[in-house]
């Protein structure tokens, strides 16, 4: 989402573009979790193989 800044004080962000920034924002907590679960996973996997 490029077309709103939080830095214009004078101007509030409409509802669509809230919404559209919370998609975004969750969309990419998602992924990082995914990432970071399947990290912890392989890793968990590697330690177990080493025993």
């Amino acid at each position: 989402m490029d077309d709103y800044r939080f830095t214009n004080i004078d101007q509030e962000p409409t509802d669509e573009q809230l919404s559209q920034l919370m998609r975004e924002v969750a969309e990419e907590a998602k992924e990082r979790w995914d990432k970071a679960r399947t990290a912890y996973f392989a890793q968990l996997n590697q330690m177990i193989m080493a025993l």
